[in-house]
Formats: structure tokens, sequence, C-alpha cells
């Protein structure tokens, strides 16, 4: 048996607690910048609508 973690792959590999920190932070940072984009281009699309309805009268 493997008695030093060292050894075992398994953990050798772990990410340390501030690396799955900054890792979490990535993800959430693209997770945002996503919803932001989706927001401004949900707009876009509200105002294009909105200005058609009101011209085409």
């Amino acid at each position: 048996m493997m008695e030093n973690p060292k050894d075992d792959p398994i953990q050798a590999n772990r990410p340390t607690a501030e690396q799955q920190q900054k890792s979490l932070k990535g993800g959430r940072m693209i997770v945002v910048l996503i919803a932001t984009v989706a927001a401004i281009a949900f707009l876009l699309y509200v105002a294009i609508l909105v200005y058609g309805l009101l011209h085409s009268t």
C-alpha cells in the first residue's frame, strides 16, 4: 500500500483550496459576462421591436 500521499496520483493532482477558489471565481466571471451580453442583446431586441411597432403605423 502507498502510505505517502505524494505517491497517490489522485491526491498529488488535487488542486489546493486557493486554486479551487480561483477557478470558481473565473467561472463566475464567465457566467456574469455571458449573462450581461445576453441581457444587453435582449434589451436591444426589445428596443428594436418597440421602435418598429411605433413607426409601422
